[in-house]
């Protein structure tokens, strides 16, 4: 909740895509369901199953923290602010009028033809305020958004690559966006923590 601002005080609400949170657990449930029950069935035997219910348990509860704050995430725009919150820690809340510009593009989404809408803010001075990712935010909440400021608003006709992107607007660009060695990194030491975990719950249980 914004301080001095409740939520049913905006005249315009943007929510995420809702498609991401149902991906998201479909893809925990077909990652982790094969995962502990391959370990429930290796440690009945043993005794030792509740070790793997407790394991179940703790996933399970990151994974309604992630829910929550998947839920919590908003974009709002009254007659005097904005405020956004996303996934990832950290808010947005500025004037209304601190918003110059609104320049809206499409960019590609990975390799294939499909495109998301893209919004940046700019203020007075062509500063960066704010930006809202269309892999992130639908088309609707973007587009609720840009009338919602009532800035000035430049749309890129064009469709352009996420590199180009990112070339344009340079000071856009997240630390975690656009750079295949860091997600690639972040995989390699997911697996290896993943592995390691499970090498040390194996050896537990049979131990």
């Amino acid at each position: 909740m914004v301080t001095g601002v409740a939520r049913d005080d905006f005249e315009v609400i943007a929510v995420p895509r809702r498609t991401i949170a149902r991906t998201a657990v479909l893809t925990a449930v077909f990652s982790l369901v094969p995962v502990l029950g391959a370990l429930f069935w290796l440690t009945w035997p043993t005794g030792r199953w509740p070790a793997v219910l407790w394991v179940a348990d703790v996933a399970v509860v990151v994974g309604l923290l992630m829910y929550w704050r998947f839920r919590v995430s908003y974009a709002g725009v009254s007659s005097t602010e904005f405020f956004k919150r996303g996934w990832l820690p950290g808010t947005v809340r500025l004037p209304r009028d601190a918003v110059a510009t609104v320049l809206v593009a499409r960019t590609y989404r990975g390799a294939s033809t499909e495109t998301v809408p893209q919004l940046i803010a700019l203020g007075p001075d062509g500063e960066l305020l704010f930006r809202m990712r269309g892999g992130y935010w639908p088309d609707e909440a973007i587009t609720a958004v840009t009338d919602a400021l009532g800035s000035a608003v430049t749309t890129v006709s064009r469709p352009m690559s996420g590199a180009e992107f990112y070339r344009t607007w340079p000071e856009s660009r997240s630390w975690y966006e656009g750079r295949r060695w860091l997600s690639t990194t972040l995989v390699v030491l997911a697996f290896a923590v993943a592995t390691g975990l499970l090498a040390l719950v194996w050896q537990a249980f049979t131990g």
